[in-house]
């Protein structure tokens, strides 16, 4: 399987397991986020959704009587007479229904007959609802006093149950008992006493309230000034009216998504949005949790969809755009369709696909990286596996040092692509060349006219042969010289250039050219491959005997530099320009190649010393000007601490 292929497939794999567990994972925190706390978080973001898409809404058909302040102030400390309730029931004779969210639970000993009185009033008014309370288990309801109940045109269950945070954000249409009976909430109570019961049947199902404003959004009118007649009775005409505790000091008061600042909303006033929203049929829809859960995986299946050909910088776009989508998308379906779908799990699933997901297609391409260069190494070893000075250690396995690894190979393909083409031209035009000049001679020799001496044909054809061995054993040494696996030990250059210089003692007293080794220390150590080290040596020697003139001097010398160790080999020769250095250690390219009486060679040695060198990481640099010598400097890292 190709490099590509083989990365394709195992990241479609890597996509399709980061996909499915990210949906499940959501799905499944959004199906049990009763039991992992994501409800209060949901109910933080269904508040702010709620606050910011209240439509306003026609609240004129409820009304609401508060016993406020102002009216305990002009009628006495609470709880007044009841006597004075049904006299306030006169006063609502047009009113299409009248729901008293009072409690009527018990006789009061001192007026035993307001009871009665009471029950006239409600009885005469006709269509008149009372509260039933539960109790905290749902076991029994408590009606009011017989007589009130029985005078009642319908009964209700005023409880409202807040969350757990104490904000009451939804009503409960029915409860049953555990008797088997089923009570209805109040304000149903008061919509089918009005003769406008809801549309569908509802069950026990909580139901969220679209609050339709802020405290205070229903038409209200104090207590006191409609007993007192101040407000027209026409105003109740056809209207629902509501009659509770609005004082300050009553308790009945409760936090709602809409609460600012802590400010609370009156029982009241909560059953007056209860009874719009029973009479409107416009309760906040939710899907059940399997549906939520199926919801919540959609933007997560969204996200995962752009991850697989996005670019790391386009898919975070996406995330953060997708995460933006949820909240819209949750406004928008809070404002127009009343529906509200929890987001909490849909923005930890789409949070965790990003990251998730760069971290398996990261470490997928890494791995397989890994393979690949390992098995580069396998099919042809580099050298000797040696890390170079700044590589990274092979057991580094952090991003940058596996990007670092891969620059390496990338090199290594490179150089090796150099190499081939290198060879094909070596091949092609190189060893052709002479091989091709031998086969012309012998063709020249077929024919009389043209035929050269022996002596001359031998002499030109040994010329040819020689040039050819030249490039080959030339060619041969470079190679092995970069790929061949180096023998570390300990070398004093001192002796290795020492050695060189006696090798070619002989050479260049035949030109009457002096090599001088001076100024050089008594050791100088270094980590390397011995017989590299001394060819790459000779050939530098080799090259400033060949180029210098006779009668003149080349100077071999090692210094001390810090940390390193410098080889110098200076000649006394034509030198070489700068246009010609910066081409100088590339294979089968030789300075001035056509001046006449330029020395014979193939172009490889500078190349076979430069890539040794550079396999010791160390460096070679060539100081020349035209007409004043040359200067070559090999500088190596020193080994320290070495004994003699």
């Amino acid at each position: 399987m190709s490099f590509w292929g083989g990365l394709e497939r195992r990241t479609r794999i890597e996509w399709l397991l980061v996909t499915l567990a990210t949906m499940l994972l959501t799905a499944t925190i959004s199906y049990f986020s009763d039991h992992t706390g994501l409800t209060r978080l949901d109910h933080a973001f269904y508040d702010k959704t709620l606050a910011t898409s209240v439509r306003a809404a026609n609240t004129d058909d409820i009304v609401i009587i508060a016993i406020d302040d102002s009216s305990i102030d002009q009628l006495g400390y609470w709880p007044w007479r009841r006597t004075v309730h049904g006299q306030l029931l006169e006063k609502l004779g047009q009113a299409k229904v009248v729901g008293l969210d009072l409690v009527f639970s018990e006789v009061n000993p001192a007026y035993p007959q307001d009871d009665t009185k009471l029950a006239e009033a409600i009885h005469k008014h006709g269509k008149v609802v009372l509260p039933l309370v539960l109790d905290k288990q749902n076991h029994n309801a408590f009606p009011p006093l017989a007589p009130l109940a029985n005078a009642a045109q319908s009964l209700g269950y005023i409880n409202i149950y807040p969350d757990k945070d104490g904000v009451i954000r939804s009503l409960i249409p029915q409860q049953k008992l555990t008797s088997g009976q089923h009570v209805e909430h109040f304000v149903m109570a008061m919509a089918r006493t009005a003769n406008t019961p809801p549309s569908e049947t509802l069950g026990t199902t909580p139901l969220l309230i679209p609050y339709a404003g802020t405290p205070g959004h229903f038409t209200m009118y104090p207590y006191a000034q409609v007993l007192n007649g101040q407000i027209p009775e026409s105003l109740f005409k056809d209207k629902y009216v509501l009659v509770g505790s609005w004082g300050s000091g009553l308790g009945d008061a409760f936090p709602t998504p809409l609460s600012r600042h802590g400010e609370t909303m009156a029982g009241v006033e909560i059953l007056a949005n209860g009874l719009l929203s029973t009479l409107q049929n416009n309760w906040i829809k939710t899907p059940d949790r399997w549906q939520s859960a199926l919801f919540a995986a959609l933007p997560v299946l969204l996200i995962c969809l752009g991850l697989r050909r996005l670019s790391p910088q386009r898919a975070f776009v996406l995330a953060s755009g997708v995460l933006v989508l949820v909240f819209i998308g949750s406004w928008l379906l809070m404002r127009y369709a009343g529906t509200w779908v929890p987001v909490t799990a849909s923005l930890i699933g789409v949070a965790l696909a990003y990251p998730v997901w760069s971290w398996r297609s990261q470490e997928a391409a890494l791995q397989h990286i890994d393979r690949e260069l390992q098995a580069l190494h396998k099919e042809q070893p580099i050298h000797d596996n040696t890390p170079l000075p700044g590589e990274p250690s092979p057991h580094d396995g952090s991003l940058s040092a596996r990007v670092t690894q891969l620059h390496s190979a990338i090199a290594q393909l490179r150089q090796a692509q150099q190499k081939r083409e290198e060879t094909l031209r070596f091949l092609s035009h190189d060893m052709r060349a002479p091989q091709n000049s031998i086969l012309a001679l012998t063709q020249l020799q077929k024919h009389t006219e043209h035929k050269l001496p022996p002596a001359e044909l031998l002499r030109q054809i040994d010329q040819y042969a020689k040039k050819t061995l030249g490039l080959v054993d030339g060619f041969v040494q470079l190679a092995r010289a970069e790929a061949i696996a180096m023998r570390h030990e300990t070398i004093d250059l001192v002796e290795l250039l020492m050695l060189s210089c006696d090798d070619f003692w002989a050479q260049a007293k035949q030109r009457q050219i002096n090599i001088v080794f001076t100024d050089h220390p008594e050791a100088a150590w270094i980590n390397g491959d011995q017989a590299l080290l001394r060819r790459a040596c000779c050939n530098l020697i080799d090259n400033a005997i060949k180029y210098s003139p006779e009668n003149t001097t080349i100077t071999c010398r090692i210094i001390d530099d810090s940390d390193n160790w410098l080889l110098c080999i200076s000649d006394q020769g034509r030198g070489i320009s700068e246009e010609l250095q910066q081409n100088l250690f590339t294979p089968f390219m030789r300075a001035n190649e056509n001046t006449l009486g330029n020395p014979t060679g193939v172009g490889l040695g500078l190349a076979f010393t430069k890539t040794v060198v550079a396999r010791h990481g160390g460096s070679i640099q060539t100081v020349s000007q035209e007409g004043s010598g040359t200067t070559f400097i090999l500088r190596f890292m020193a080994k320290k601490n070495v004994v003699a």
